[in-house]
């Protein structure tokens, strides 16, 4: 035994060299995280030491795996060669450094945790985007990179200090000195309650992004080894949850089933156009109902909005099938399902033949155009709009190009494009006076958006700081968020001088606006991650014959039909097919906290990681209840929650299926309402 133990020191002694080497710098980097860099409000100091705690706990856990593996296999080297050894531990403990750096700055910047997204990103996009949504090495994050790196060199340096001084102790007792630590931090955080953000806030981001990458791996593999008879019981499983009847196509095109166009909900709230009415959609970055709204959990902060919606038809508890904006135009456009990373808009393949409004629209003689003060191409919102026949497109570089628009010189600081009170005033000036045609117009803002660049910012901060006065914790709401609640006042002010532009207008009387927020900012505090997809939906037109607000549960993916179905009437240059793929079914006017059809959610990454039908929410693996405003409480109920696996996990199938095969309109649809020219773009840095 003694022999044996000898062979196994120099393994165990580098083992716990290699963890001396790496702690410290991770120690500095989760100080960093939430002592400086996380604006979570702790109600007292005890608080914040148990979430420091938790983290700890959390990194010794992911150190420990880490040594288990990577270590273990570097100690093996050290038994071979001690220069190959030091050579390798340099490289794997410099490259976990900056992994750890790396996926910190991206939740600092982003406000999300980076995951096996990171795939399909090449080094160069990954690069660009650091280069602009990221604050610069030398500014914010200097001591941030310059701390855990001179760390790691001085644990190099002094190595040998540091491991003779823990060998030459009594290493037994310092072992299990360590394990009562670590046990106690572990009985410490076992039942611990923490909220949405505190849960993201305590993650090990290195073992996050790991995880997420085996994970991913894994259920692809999972959904692709189907055989034909698994797969013909998923197709009808998934139809009979959707509350579909059978189609002679559904075994090919899962998705197909009749377009029932006299199953319109919204038509008895209009009185008659007098001819085709135009429509205009405006897509509200960062929108939500948790600060929007009569019942904002947060109050409102948008009283031109509030005033929008008590004279609508207003769904405040509408749901965003997607977290990022190019999931509005797939989800609120055409009703498609979540496709693959980065979603349907960012589709490296064929793009799947679909039915949409826009197709629908100016296929019947509408106008068409979409304005945006960014750059039209991002996330190939241009191109999909130009699939879909959309005309006109007013972006940025269309603006400059044309000298409509100078850049203002902005120093170094990033911004996104064009301000929204200027991109509204650009907007009228591009429309002209006569419409003498109907017109289908979207209209997405930008300025709700990190880095929150607006014009006089310290303006609206201080409107910001007196509304703040007056709401429950405000002031510290108001103090950890103020450039973002600054932004939201300032959108709020632009979309209200939108509509009362409008108002002046002739072709008002005969127009249908939609707002709805395309997702959470996610920047404003959280109860949970579902308050990400909680936006509002408002549809209004001096046509219509009342206001109400209805407590249903709908989603982007229900507009579609909706608006289709309301215009029926007045399209007659060609015939909308009786068929579609389209997921929704309509926005429904029930009045009841529930959603009468199943809705599902992912995330920017591709995952698809929630569904919600009557007022069951199933998301990333746990089932809740729903109650208003969208709270959500945890329920048990085993059976009921592997009822709910089963199911979304069948719309993951037939999500996959008919992306990967093009399977989602007939033939004989897709010829009167084929895709349009419009190549997707995919940069490619020098």
């Amino acid at each position: 035994m003694k022999m044996n133990f000898a062979k196994l020191k120099p393994l165990v002694r580098a083992l716990i060299e290699q963890g001396l080497i790496l702690f410290p710098s991770i120690l500095i980097i989760r100080f960093f995280d939430l002592f400086l860099f996380e604006k979570e409000v702790f109600t007292t100091n005890g608080e914040l030491l148990r979430i420091f705690a938790i983290i700890l706990y959390k990194e010794l856990v992911f150190l420990v795996l880490y040594l288990i593996t990577v270590g273990l296999l570097l100690g093996l080297i050290k038994l071979a060669s001690k220069p190959i050894y030091w050579f390798s531990t340099v490289l794997s403990s410099t490259f976990m450094v900056f992994l750890y750096l790396s996926t910190s700055q991206y939740y600092h910047t982003s406000y999300l945790l980076l995951d096996h997204v990171i795939l399909f990103f090449t080094l160069d996009e990954i690069l660009e985007i650091a280069s602009t949504e990221t604050g610069q090495v030398t500014g914010q994050f200097f001591w941030y990179y310059f701390s855990p790196i001179l760390l790691l060199v001085l644990s190099f340096v002094f190595h040998k200090k540091i491991s003779g001084f823990v060998f030459n102790s009594k290493i037994p007792k310092a072992i299990f000195a360590t394990a009562l630590i670590v046990l106690g931090v572990n009985f410490m955080t076992k039942n611990a309650f923490l909220t949405e953000k505190q849960k993201i806030i305590v993650t090990s981001k290195p073992k996050h992004i790991i995880s997420s990458v085996i994970n991913h791996w894994n259920e692809q593999n999972d959904l692709i080894n189907l055989d034909k008879k698994e797969f013909f019981t998923t197709v009808n499983e998934f139809r009979d949850f959707m509350g579909w009847e059978n189609s002679a196509n559904q075994v090919d095109y899962p998705f197909n089933r009749k377009l029932r166009k006299n199953e319109n909900h919204l038509e008895t709230y209009f009185n008659e156009f007098d001819k085709a009415p135009n429509v205009v959609m405006v897509f509200c970055e960062g929108l939500s109902s948790t600060f929007s709204g009569p019942e904002a959990v947060l109050e409102s902060m948008t009283p031109n909005l509030d005033k929008l919606y008590s004279k609508s038809l207003y769904w405040p508890n509408t749901i965003s099938n997607t977290d990022r904006t190019h999931g509005v135009f797939a989800n609120a456009l055409a009703s498609l399902p979540h496709g693959k990373v980065r979603g349907m808009l960012n589709l490296k393949s064929t793009f799947p033949q679909h039915l949409s409004i826009p197709k629908i629209l100016v296929s019947n003689g509408y106008h068409s155009s979409f304005s945006y003060g960014g750059w039209g191409y991002f996330d190939n919102f241009e191109p999909f709009l130009k699939k879909n026949y959309v005309e006109n497109i007013w972006d940025k570089d269309y603006l400059v190009e044309q000298g409509i628009y100078k850049v203002k010189d902005n120093g170094t600081a990033f911004t996104w494009g064009i301000q929204d009170n200027e991109m509204v005033d650009l907007y009228f000036e591009l429309k002209g006076t006569n419409a003498k045609t109907p017109f289908f117009d979207i209209f997405l803002n930008l300025s709700l958006h990190s880095p929150f660049d607006i014009p006089q910012e310290e303006k609206y901060k201080a409107i910001a700081k007196e509304r703040m006065k007056n709401v429950k914790d405000g002031e510290t709401l108001y103090e950890n968020y103020k450039e973002v609640i600054a932004a939201v006042i300032y959108q709020d002010e632009a979309l209200g001088s939108f509509m009362e532009e409008y108002e002046k207008r002739p072709e008002y009387e005969n127009t249908i606006f939609v707002f709805v927020g395309d997702h959470n900012v996610n920047t404003l505090p959280l109860r949970s991650e579902l308050d990400s997809h909680y936006v509002p939906l408002a549809i209004f037109s001096p046509k219509l014959k009342q206001a109400k607000k209805f407590k249903d549960i709908v989603a982007h993916t229900d507009i579609p039909h909706s608006i289709t179905t309301l215009l029926a009437p007045y399209l007659n240059v060609k015939e909308i097919p009786e068929q579609t793929s389209w997921i929704g079914n309509g926005l429904s006017t029930n009045n009841t906290l529930s959603a009468d059809q199943p809705k599902f959610i992912g995330r920017f990454n591709g995952d698809i990681i929630g569904l919600i039908y009557a007022d069951t929410l199933l998301m990333n693996d746990q089932l809740y209840k729903i109650s208003g405003p969208l709270n959500i409480t945890e329920i048990k109920g085993k059976e009921r929650k592997k009822y709910f696996d089963h199911q979304l996990r069948n719309y993951k199938i037939m999500n996959q299926y008919v992306v990967d095969n093009l399977k989602l309109l007939l033939p004989a649809d897709t010829l009167e309402y084929p895709n349009a020219k419009g190549d997707f773009f995919f940069p490619e840095y020098d």
